[in-house]
């Protein structure tokens, strides 16, 4: 997550800024690793900017040669991009490009990273979920609903009450799994008919979402502010059923940012660290694979070759730092890029 990149978001540092420190974790300013095979080109990180500053920014990371080019979108389309950065997401051949507090989605080629379309007409919007050629959805933050798209148009063709603020959504088979992080819900909705068809109940704070690669469905929940232990669920979408519940032991722990690797079969999250487990495991880690080290974890990537991506947000003022780990959690890199680092998209 972002954890959340609005005014709600202030409240979450307090949990991220308490994180001890560990006895590993980012140390080599400029350490390369040149036996690397690269198998992916770019690397777009997407930079939240400063709340009502509008600096969102998105950073171009090339691990071939290293270099490193900030604001590419301003760069190439001749304006900033605008206020909160939330997500960016790949569909259909194009780039959405989430900006929250813009209230808008600008959507990008995913070859020149030029402007093809903006979508305008959303009020806090989170997260782009691609349905079919002709349909997508857009969680929001604070218009009770989920944004409708017509893909042909770009525009805001209709809406589904959600009762609150949804956050990250998943798509399997004709059902949109939806998180609801004010709640302990995640809906899931017929993208068919665009209605509410059942809850499952989790703890509170659902926040983010995986499939691995049994189609099963993970989703991992913060427990809120101090409110209740987190917990990282398994679940059956044939049935909606909790196959396994991991809880997590102090109630303090803020888990955040559910990835997994490109073949399915491992879980990453951010808490205290980047932490790793199996999809067939059935107890949470122990100990985290990269240490925060004293820096401010925020956001995590998977690359298409397992390198680790995490961004360190240091004070949310200042650029942020993105460390790059290979596949045994060797630190393989570091380079600055915009104001809070907080998601990454491989080309």
């Amino acid at each position: 997550m972002s954890k959340f990149s609005s005014y709600i978001f202030i409240v979450f540092v307090l949990g991220f800024a308490s994180c001890k420190k560990q006895e590993i974790g980012p140390q080599c300013p400029t350490c390369v690793d040149e036996n690397i095979t690269v198998k992916y080109d770019d690397v777009l990180i997407g930079c939240e900017g400063n709340f009502g500053w509008g600096n969102a920014s998105i950073s171009l990371f090339n691990p071939t040669n290293n270099s490193i080019t900030n604001t590419v979108f301003q760069n190439i389309n001749g304006y900033a991009l605008g206020d909160v950065l939330q997500s960016m997401t790949e569909y259909n051949g194009h780039l959405f490009v989430v900006v929250n507090n813009s209230g808008k989605i600008e959507v990008l080629d995913t070859t020149t990273y030029q402007k093809t379309a903006t979508i305008s007409g959303l009020t806090s919007p989170r997260y782009f979920c691609g349905i079919n050629n002709s349909k997508a959805y857009v969680s929001d933050l604070f218009s009770n609903q989920i944004a409708i798209l017509d893909l042909g148009s770009n525009a805001v063709i209709g809406s589904i009450n959600t009762g609150g603020w949804t956050e990250e959504m998943l798509l399997v088979n004709d059902k949109v799994y939806v998180c609801r992080p004010d709640t302990n819900f995640i809906l899931q909705i017929n993208a068919t008919t665009n209605t509410i068809e059942d809850t499952i109940i989790l703890a509170k704070g659902p926040s983010s979402l995986v499939l691995d690669s049994d189609n099963k469905l993970w989703a991992l929940s913060s427990g809120g502010i101090n409110d209740e232990l987190g917990e990282l669920n398994q679940i059956d979408p044939s049935t909606n059923n909790i196959i396994q519940k991991m809880v997590f032991s102090d109630i303090s722990n803020s888990p955040n940012n559910l990835k997994i690797s490109p073949d399915g079969e491992t879980i990453y999250y951010l808490n205290n660290g980047v932490n790793q487990l199996s999809i067939y495991a059935s107890s949470l880690p122990t100990t985290s694979i990269i240490s925060q080290n004293g820096a401010l974890f925020y956001g995590l990537g998977i690359s298409p070759t397992n390198d680790v991506y995490v961004s360190d947000a240091v004070d949310y003022v200042q650029a942020g730092i993105v460390y790059r780990y290979d596949s045994t959690a060797s630190l393989v890199h570091q380079f600055s890029v915009g104001i809070i680092p907080q998601g990454f998209w491989f080309k």
